[in-house]
């Protein structure tokens, strides 16, 4: 029987002062009066740690279930694969990715190459979405997008679990489950839908920061929208910095997180990696610039989930 406590009080009183713990919470996902979702967090990062958090969400398996990873290109800073192994044993899930837009992974065969590298070959059935076969994911009342675009394959799955490595100092994006759901998620024309904000299915382009927020969320909303039974878990491991943000530095081991809510998920993660860091406000605000996490906020505005949520511990 899994046990569940309230963070010690010296966390609780750092993450409050943060604006990170809602009020109380009903059991379930989420209190209807109050809108709130519940966040499981465990110190305990192992393939056990995870599935104490993963089991919290009481998920329903049903049909098919696909487990949303990246498996990373060459000399990457990837999700250990040994994490997955008990989800993927007890699930029975297929791990899959989609390619990127050029490169050194702009193919499947290059990126299954990459699978195999790091690990996650071992731990269970790996696929590629594909670029040629794809489906579109309509949207309603998006920002920009009227669909996102991604593999035919993704139809084919009934139970979605999204497992993401946290690397916040890494890439310019906010490198977070989002970013998986929506980015990670879309097949090579999908990319430069979103890249684009909608405009153009085949070529890339450099948009400006509010756009790119605005398109991640749209294309995070489409995947939710079309698929209804997903699990989020977020890893918060020990990633070295490799950007220019003011006072950046390895948090070491933070913990596993999970939620059946992606912007509940999101945001705690944010306020772990960037409220909890030891800089001062003005280089919080820098980070959070450089880093775009308004998309968080802009999934919010779509439906995507709620930023209130309490965090429970998971021992």
């Amino acid at each position: 029987m899994k046990k569940q406590f309230l963070l010690p009080f010296f966390m609780l009183a750092t993450f409050a002062s943060a604006g990170i713990f809602a009020q109380n919470q009903n059991g379930g996902q989420k209190n209807g009066s109050q809108n709130q979702s519940v966040v499981y967090f465990t110190r305990d990062v192992s393939s056990a740690g995870l599935m104490k958090v993963y089991r919290a969400l009481n998920q329903k398996i049903e049909g098919n279930v696909g487990i949303k990873v990246s498996f990373g290109g060459p000399d990457e800073e990837v999700l250990q694969p040994e994490l997955l192994r008990e989800l993927v044993k007890t699930t029975g899930g297929t791990m899959f990715d989609g390619n990127g837009l050029s490169g050194n992974r702009r193919t499947s065969e290059m990126n299954l190459s990459y699978a195999r590298q790091h690990g996650f070959t071992e731990i269970g059935k790996c696929v590629m979405l594909s670029d040629s076969n794809y489906i579109n994911l309509p949207l309603k009342g998006g920002n920009l997008l009227k669909y996102a675009r991604t593999g035919k394959e993704f139809a084919g799955f009934d139970t979605l679990i999204s497992v993401f490595r946290v690397r916040l100092h890494m890439l310019p994006a906010f490198d977070g489950n989002i970013k998986n759901i929506s980015l990670c998620l879309a097949n090579r024309s999908g990319k430069c839908i979103i890249h684009s904000g909608g405009t153009d299915e085949n070529h890339y382009h450099s948009t400006p920061a509010d756009v790119l927020e605005k398109s991640f969320a749209d294309a995070a909303k489409a995947a939710l929208d079309y698929k209804k039974n997903w699990a989020f878990i977020n890893v918060l491991d020990d990633i070295e910095p490799n950007d220019s943000c003011r006072g950046a530095k390895n948090l070491g081991k933070i913990g596993i997180i999970a939620s059946s809510d992606i912007v509940a998920l999101e945001q705690c993660t944010l306020d772990f990696v960037i409220e909890k860091a030891d800089v001062d406000s003005a280089a919080k605000v820098e980070w959070k610039a450089a880093h775009r996490v308004g998309m968080v906020g802009q999934l919010e505005k779509l439906g995507g989930g709620t930023r209130s949520y309490r965090l429970v511990e998971v021992k």
